[in-house]
């Protein structure tokens, strides 16, 4: 096995604190460093220097592709490693290592990403991070800056693949006061960038992104999910009208619809959120997130809409639905047997088991996939709403009623849990706990449809009449 070479390629400002842990994780794997340094005033430098590193000063012009592609025209390595100056690389034996430089069909790797609150690729678990070093693989975008574009194009001229790995990233929590600055410059730089060039969709969905809220992918109707939405929907009229093929060189297009998917779901746009599900899964029919939000979006439509549909319908989307699900549950399976990072975790597919069982009125099913959910992890709110709702079907109020509270004690932003549970109140007449509970709803969640309903309702009576 002939040894390849590799270039450690990180851009950095004032990472004192943190840069030294980069370059001291990747010593044993790498034979170049180069950092790019944006403006530091700190000791970054010289502690990047003090490890070998060679240091590049790059003035920051609101631009991280431009940073990026500094330290690539200046990487001699056959393969690029690119790292943050707030991150390091889990352990990895060199010669295993170098066996995944070897594979004579990989173009890149994209690395699991543990920490982060999100990664380039807009999915949270991976990205892209190892790749052959080639002039025409050049960094887009910037901010959320993107390699895959240009290596995936120039990976299939070749007969290459990119693949996954189970080599990890660790990402260092930042302080508060840091992710407040990096939202408000990742804000400002893409508001730049869509001023310039409008018709490009991608500024228009990573807006959306910093906008968003989410609990086990579900978007939540909190503050901000109107204005989300209107990006994500400019965003979605651009790649809509591509073919296929067009559609899927775009990576982050299956994270986008599934977003845009789920915020319909949250704003109640059940039939619109269905049909960009349909889209996207003739273009992704092997993504699992763009299955989850799918079967999701039938699911609801089952809830609400199943006892105004004819037997055999329903029978057949039910039948296809649980497909999916047993087909994402089989894929997950196949993730952890090889060491990988599912991209849906098994609790999301027992959730949605348990729930398609209870549209049936297959109550100890349900009960079944919940209890399992929960074996998996105690604190999964969704498990315990479930349960909540099971002993709502079987008629057990009360017990009903205390898993609602569990289920919100686990995570408040269980908007489901408050409206169901404070349904349940109206119901047994606890008027004031009822009364406690909306008000919950309306602070934490007034975009709701149901809280802007009851808004549009009061203000309706405040009127005079004249």
């Amino acid at each position: 096995m002939r040894r390849k070479t590799t270039t450690l390629c990180v851009i950095a400002r004032n990472e004192e604190a943190t840069v030294g842990t980069t370059v001291k994780s990747v010593l044993a794997l790498v034979d170049e460093m180069i950092l790019i340094d944006t403006g530091s005033t700190d000791n970054t430098r010289i502690i990047a220097e003090g490890y070998g590193a060679r240091v590049l000063d790059v003035p920051w012009e609101d631009d991280f592709a431009v940073a990026r592609n500094a330290a690539l025209a200046e990487a001699t390595g056959d393969w690029v490693l690119i790292l943050d100056a707030d991150e390091f690389l889990e352990p990895i034996r060199p010669v295993d290592f170098q066996r995944m430089l070897n594979d004579p069909g990989a173009a890149g790797y994209r690395l699991r990403i543990s920490g982060a609150r999100e990664s380039s690729a807009g999915s949270g678990t991976s990205s892209l991070r190892l790749f052959r070093n080639h002039p025409d693989v050049r960094y887009r975008y910037p901010i959320h800056e993107q390699i895959e574009p240009d290596l995936d194009r120039w990976a299939r001229q070749e007969g290459l693949i990119i693949h996954d790995s189970a080599l990890t990233v660790i990402h260092d929590e930042q302080r508060v006061e840091r992710q407040n600055h990096a939202r408000e410059r990742n804000l400002r730089i893409l508001r730049k960038a869509l001023a310039a060039q409008p018709q490009e969709p991608y500024f228009a969905y990573r807006l959306a992104c910093e906008g968003i809220v989410e609990l086990d992918g579900e978007v939540l109707p909190v503050v901000g999910l109107k204005s989300a939405l209107g990006y994500l929907h400019q965003a979605w009229t651009r790649v809509d009208g591509l073919d296929e093929q067009q559609l899927r060189d775009l990576s982050w297009a299956p994270d986008l619809g599934a977003k845009i998917c789920s915020a319909l779901l949250a704003v109640g746009k059940l039939d619109d959120a269905r049909a960009v599900a349909r889209r996207l899964e003739s273009a992704f029919p092997h993504s699992a997130q763009v299955k989850l939000q799918s079967i999701a979006a039938d699911i609801r439509y089952l809830v609400e809409q199943g006892s105004e549909l004819p037997y055999a319908t329903t029978a057949e989307l039910t039948t296809l639905t649980r497909r999916k699900l047993e087909g994402l549950r089989a894929q997950t399976r196949a993730a952890l047997d090889a060491g990988l990072k599912p991209e849906v975790p098994v609790q999301y597919v027992l959730r949605c088991l348990g729930e398609l069982a209870l549209a049936e009125g297959r109550v100890s099913e349900a009960f079944g996939a919940f209890e399992q959910a929960l074996s998996l992890d105690p604190s999964y709110s969704f498990g315990w709403l479930g349960m909540a709702e099971c002993s709502r079907f079987a008629g057990d109020r009360k017990r009903a009623l205390k898993l609602y509270l569990r289920t919100i004690t686990e995570s408040e932003y269980n908007h489901r849990a408050w409206l169901r549970g404070c349904d349940l109140m109206r119901q047994m007449d606890f008027r004031d706990n009822a009364e406690s509970w909306w008000r919950k709803v309306a602070t934490l969640f007034p975009e709701h449809p149901e809280v802007m309903r009851q808004d549009a309702l009061e203000n309706r009576k405040g009127v005079p009449v004249h």
